[in-house]
């Protein structure tokens, strides 16, 4: 599962394009690591911060949160993000990202 629960939210690890063609979520892919990630599609070029900014707000808006909740707390220069949905109700979350990660193209 690309998502685990903590003590202030919900830790998300996600694959990013950038440059993509359209922005989108959706499907797995497993990382170096061994983590399935979830994949994420941006339209932005990793130019100052751009890539993150718009992956903070798709991520958001398919969660349903407010952008401010949303953050990158690891691999900001790189593909494989760690970010974190700062909420009290992370349940209904963790069923959003299953079915981002089972329905690709959302």
């Amino acid at each position: 599962m690309p998502a685990q629960t903590v003590e202030d939210g919900l830790r998300l690890f996600v694959r990013v394009q950038p440059k993509a063609a359209r922005a989108h979520l959706g499907g797995g892919r497993e990382g170096a690591d061994g983590r399935v990630r979830l994949v994420a599609k941006v339209r932005s070029a990793p130019d100052k911060g751009a890539a993150n900014t718009e992956l903070c707000a798709l991520i958001a808006k398919a969660l349903g949160v407010p952008k401010s909740t949303v953050s990158v707390i690891a691999g900001a220069t790189q593909r494989e993000k760690t970010l974190l949905v700062r909420t009290a109700a992370t349940n209904p979350l963790l069923d959003v990202v299953s079915g981002l990660l089972h329905h690709p193209g959302s």
